[in-house]
């Protein structure tokens, strides 16, 4: 009876042992699941980046170098740092056995820069200041100018009409199209004027049927550049369009 009896409580303590490892399994699988947590990791790389640079996105991550042993690390904080960046669109991670993560970030394409008192401002569509930078060497959108925002920080929204109206035409148009621009101009007097890389002057008027204008923009510079017609100038100001030829 007494060896039956031990028998039964070894089974138990087995038994117990055994619950508690799959218990602890289970929350644990089920944190890796619900949340990114990586165990352990010894290389990390960061790709996508251009404006943000690496160093910057590692210490946000919590990581001293992109070589180096890790345990442990719970990528939510990380995750809701990077993602109220406004510098950032979106972010993803991948792991690669053993012990490999690759952090891809997507970076917000400017708009449209502004001049401002400290810099020039990286708007995006909603107005909203993203970054500022004392020089502009690599225009990735146009410059919008006859306009100068006052003290203004990353984060904060211009609200101008004027501005408020050529981020809408920029928005309407294709990227590709957008690409094709180098400069916005405000003028209280003659309404927006927009230019080319190519030097072509396209006079927009008041920013009414702007989807129209921008729709009647990207099928002119787009005739333009497929058959290299020497275009001048185009005004779109007065409904129908008028081009001028370069002589």
């Amino acid at each position: 009876m007494e060896g039956a009896a031990r028998k039964r409580r070894k089974h138990r303590w087995i038994f117990e042992r055994v619950l508690f490892v799959c218990v602890c399994a289970t929350v644990i699988a089920w944190q890796c699941y619900s949340r990114p947590v990586y165990p352990f990791l010894q290389t990390v790389a960061v790709e996508g980046n251009q404006k943000i640079v690496t160093e910057e996105i590692l210490r946000m991550a919590g990581f001293h170098s992109q070589q180096g042993m890790v345990w442990f690390w719970d990528a939510k904080d990380f995750f809701t740092v990077l993602r109220d960046d406004l510098r950032v669109e979106a972010v993803t991670t991948e792991y690669e056995w053993p012990a490999s993560l690759t952090i891809r970030v997507r970076e917000r394409r400017s708009l449209a820069y502004v001049a401002g008192r400290y810099g020039f401002l990286d708007v995006d569509a909603t107005g909203t200041v993203t970054t500022i930078s004392h020089n502009l060497k690599n225009m990735e959108a146009p410059l919008i100018t006859g306009f100068k925002a006052g003290r203004v920080f990353p984060g904060s929204r211009i609200t101008d009409p004027a501005v408020r109206g050529a981020l809408e035409f920029l928005v309407a148009l294709n990227s590709e199209t957008r690409d094709k621009l180098s400069e916005v101009h405000l003028s209280p007097n003659s309404g927006v004027t927009v230019y080319t890389v190519n030097n072509v002057k396209i006079y927009l008027g008041s920013l009414d049927h702007t989807r129209e204008k921008a729709r009647l923009t990207q099928d002119i510079l787009q005739e333009i550049s497929a058959k290299a017609i020497p275009v001048e100038s185009v005004d779109l100001a007065h409904g129908k369009p008028v081009l001028r030829f370069r002589l």
